[in-house]
């Protein structure tokens, strides 16, 4: 039985959704609030050079920096501008959100105020305020020590692995002005080596086959200045039985796609976009295009989740915080969850991938579910024309646990639109041809109209299709004495099939369906609130036939514990032959106990039509060492067979794989199983040339190669007669640290399929004096297996000493608060301000002749201008160059 589970967003997420975020004007990470602080948790020194800013609006406090320092999991992603992760040893969500304006924590959702998050360019700046509600501290500044004292208010990872310190340390580079990025335009090429992820696996068992052996292999590179993603895996004997292969394009801009704007064009094994009625998502071989922002949801009700899912790994999807539902064997490679209810506002999705060697992945996306209205003027297609459900490479004469509905083989053409009329009323409409029950192609069009009606968000589509079939759908959304309420109902005639609903999949006309959706929130006290989401569906058939099917979730934390918990009710009714009815339930417990042992607990059982036990599991994960893990999983059927199993793995992570070794027995069978797994990545180094092993991810993520160098001649270019530069630090995949060696080469894999990758850099091991590097993040946009070539140049770096003074009388006095400009050759610009006596120091100057400015802005409001040009030079090696006296007249 798969799990189930459904959490809403507390009352007032509609609003919060409406709600439009102002930044505060001017910029809050101003160099002259600049202030390093020493970090003290509980005592504890952390660190003696975290990089605040004492800002007009509050103290601004780098999440990223901060989390990496105390071994939170909060991850800062720049790109969407959204810090999401989890706390505490129940996992207890957290996100973030700049753009919807949001903070969720643990179930609890509240508005970010003007200036309580700012985005920099490497890192994302909160308020204390905002700190104290995403970690469990206490924060308070000192200002007259410089110090920055946290109090924990339950104990935090740091405070159990405190021997990871000193390695987290060395990347953070001692603190950095806000627009140290290093960005690097990385195009498609017209064709690149691939990456691959590989997994293999053999063993012995009870069952036949005797000795199973399968795999499963992954590819990404760039072809035809598109991205390539292909996936092969076999069945036991080791024969290929499933394959897919993708060629995308993604442009956030729609400006490299051609004039009509698309954001995403995809050819091979894609899917197709659903209509509001009639025809639904599916796979197929063909093409797609959409003009949809790649960082932007807005639907109705319901969306369909689908990603990668490796041999022997568990997908569990959690929708605002509670668990929805689980995988754990892949369909051709891919995890899908279809027909996913959402309430209106904000919802926090978040898919939870539990590897076999204690992995623990986690993608979140937050959905903003308004009424499907767009902007004034604001145009949105998307397209697909696709052979449903097959793919480019088949494998007709094999099992490839693929369960095909009606109509395999089909052409399938989707077409949808939305324009955006006024603020509050958006038009739709679609065309498809699509075979729904395996008995023809039909051609279906749609219309529909998207708006507010006395606040509740409203959407009214019709459909019909060339076989005389009709469908008229109606839509409510909004909050009813606190509770996120959803309604929907649609009427057919003439033997019209619509995919959409959820139980629409089958082919059979429909004559009617209604959906009720409710989400709310109990607070036994303050502070805990406890998430109520019930779901109810009728669908009535052409024939006659009757679906009844409902959920009732809950769930919150318990001490350590996250724990989940709800009930599933379907009774069937058919016109020929007695009603059935079917009521289960499930409980799910899990922990991070310690912050040691990842547990996860699952107990089902069946209340209708009688009363009995279905199945329990355990599954604990543990690190030993930070190369070694080993998991333990107990399994207990109450069913017939009263099957017992135990589970034993003994995991190895090695630099250039991961090895496990997996035994199984059960019992009264007395079957068991022994096997051996090896999962790695080849990787192509553009630098070196060949390939590389890796730990796995590299081909579903991009790379970065980087060669770093003794940067001569200033041109940022590695010439033979430069030399290259070892001990340069980054920050891989993991959390793991990659080195430049003897060739100052470098590949960093795992960096995801993101808008955007970063990677932190530090030369705190660089065995050089008097340099300086490039901005200490690096960033570009990945693709899929796809490594990006770096290069890292390294100058000698120079300082000088200005001093401005203006003439009082007969005497010469040095003036504070000028800002000034160091502009080299090639226009690069470096700032300073003078201090109380009137000088200024500008170091990591890189050689090369300088002129100096006053900040236009500021002589042109005091009227103030050099007295005469002032120029200075940087050395080829670098150091310090003579002191610069310069005079400044006021006009």
């Amino acid at each position: 039985m798969a799990l189930s589970f459904l959490v809403p967003a507390p009352a007032g997420a509609e609003r919060t959704a409406m709600v439009d975020y102002i930044e505060p004007t001017g910029d809050p990470l101003d160099e002259n609030d600049l202030l390093l602080v020493e970090v003290v948790l509980d005592r504890l020194n952390i660190t003696d050079s975290l990089p605040v800013y004492a800002s007009p609006i509050g103290l601004l406090i780098p999440v990223g920096e901060l989390s990496r320092l105390l071994d939170a999991d909060l991850n800062v992603q720049l790109g969407e501008k959204r810090i999401v992760g989890t706390i505490g040893e129940a996992r207890r969500s957290v996100v973030a959100d700049l753009p919807t304006g949001i903070v969720r924590v643990d179930g609890n959702l509240q508005l970010l105020l003007a200036g309580d998050m700012i985005v920099g360019a490497n890192d994302i700046y909160v308020r204390t305020s905002l700190l104290e509600k995403l970690l469990p501290i206490r924060a308070r500044l000192d200002p007259a020590a410089l110090r920055l004292e946290l109090v924990a208010r339950e104990p935090l990872p740091i405070q159990s692995r405190l021997d990871r310190l000193s390695r987290l340390r060395g990347l953070q580079g001692g603190g950095s002005a806000p627009n140290d990025v290093y960005r690097v335009k990385s195009d498609p090429a017209l064709v690149t080596m691939p990456s691959f992820d590989v997994l293999v696996e053999a063993g012995a068992q009870e069952r036949p086959p005797p000795y199973p052996y399968r795999y499963d292999v992954r590819a990404g590179g760039d072809l035809l200045y598109s991205n390539f993603q292909g996936y092969i895996g076999s069945d036991q004997k080791g024969r290929p039985v499933t394959a897919r292969m993708l060629l995308e394009r993604r442009d956030a801009d729609g400006e490299a796609l051609g004039p009509l704007g698309f954001t995403r064009a995809s050819a091979g094994d894609i899917f197709t976009p659903a209509l509001p009625l009639g025809a639904r998502s599916l796979a197929g071989r063909g093409i797609s295009l959409s003009t949809a922002p790649l960082t932007q949801t807005s639907i109705f009700g319901r969306v369909d989740l689908r990603g990668e899912l490796p041999l022997g790994y568990d997908v569990e999807l959690y929708v605002n915080d509670v668990l929805r539902s689980g995988q754990s064997t892949p369909v051709q490679g891919r995890y899908e969850f279809r027909d996913v209810p959402l309430q209106r506002g904000v919802n926090i999705i978040r898919i939870v991938a539990y590897g076999p060697r204690g992995e623990r992945t986690e993608d979140v996306r937050v959905v903003n579910v308004g009424g499907g209205q767009l902007e004034p003027g604001q145009f949105v297609a998307d397209l697909g024309v696709a052979q449903q459900e097959r793919t480019v490479i088949s494998f007709p004469s094999r099992d490839s646990n693929v369960v095909a509905g009606p109509g395999v083989g089909d052409m399938r053409v989707t077409a949808s639109m939305a324009y955006g009329l006024t603020e509050n009323v958006t038009l739709a409409g679609g065309l498809a041809s699509y075979s729904p029950s395996g008995g023809g192609e039909r051609l279906l069009g749609t219309a529909g109209i998207r708006t507010s009606v006395a606040g509740v968000a409203t959407q009214l589509d019709g459909a019909v299709d060339e076989r005389g079939g009709t469908a008229l759908a109606l839509a409510l959304a909004g909050e009813w004495m606190r509770v996120s309420t959803i309604v929907r109902h649609s009427e057919y005639g003439g033997g019209f099939v619509d995919e959409t609903i959820p139980r629409g999949g089958d082919g059979r006309a429909l004559r009617r369906s209604s959906e009720l959706n409710l989400d709310w929130q109990l607070r036994p006290s303050k502070g805990f609130a406890i998430p109520f989401s019930f779901r109810m569906t009728r669908d009535q058939y052409a024939n006659g036939d009757r679906n009844w099917a409902g959920l009732l979730r809950a769930s919150a934390p318990v001490g350590g514990l996250y724990v989940s918990t709800g009930f599933d009710f379907e009774r069937t009714d058919p016109i020929l032959g007695g009603a059935s009815n079917r009521l289960s339930g499930l409980i799910s417990l899990s922990s991070f106990a310690l912050f040691q042992w990842q547990l996860r607990a699952a107990v089902d059982y069946q209340l209708l039509p009688d009363l009995r036990l279905g199945a329990l599991s355990l599954i604990a994960d543990r690190d030993v060492g930070e190369s070694t893990a080993v998991r333990i999983g107990l399994g207990q059927s109450f069913q017939d067979s009263k099957e017992s199993t135990v589970q034993l793995s003994a995991i190895r992570r090695l630099s250039f794989a991961d090895l496990s070794l997996d035994a199984q027995y059960s019992r009264p069978r007395n079957d068991w199983r022994l096997g051996l797994q090896l999962a790695f990545s080849l990787v192509h180094d553009p630098l070196g040339g060949g390939y590389l092993p890796r730990r796995p991810g590299a081909a579903s993520g991009g790379s970065a190669a980087i060669q770093a160098f003794l940067d001569d001649n200033g041109n940022g270019r590695f010439d033979r007669s430069e030399e290259p530069v070892p001990g340069v630090v980054m920050a891989g995949s993991g959390g793991e640290e990659i080195v430049t060696d003897d060739k100052g080469r470098a590949l960093v894999t795992g960096l995801g399929y993101g808008t955007v990758a970063q990677v932190r850099t530090s030369l705190d091991n660089v065995q050089l004096d008097n340099v300086a590097g490039p901005p200490p993040v690096l960033e570009f946009t990945p693709r899929a297996g796809t490594v990006a070539v770096i290069a890292y140049p390294i100058q000698a770096k120079g300082e000088v000493m200005i001093t401005i003074t203006v003439r009082r009388g007969d005497r010469k006095v040095g003036l504070s608060a000028v800002n000034l400009r160091a502009v080299n050759e090639n226009g690069e610009a470096y700032e300073a301000r003078t201090e109380f006596d009137g000088s200024a120091l500008f170091d990591a100057l890189r050689p090369g002749s300088y002129r100096l400015e006053i900040e236009e802005d500021q002589a042109r409001r005091l009227n103030m201008r050099l007295a005469e040009p002032v120029s200075f030079t940087i050395g080829a090696q670098g150091g310090p160059a003579p002191d610069v006296q310069a005079m400044v007249v006021f006009e």
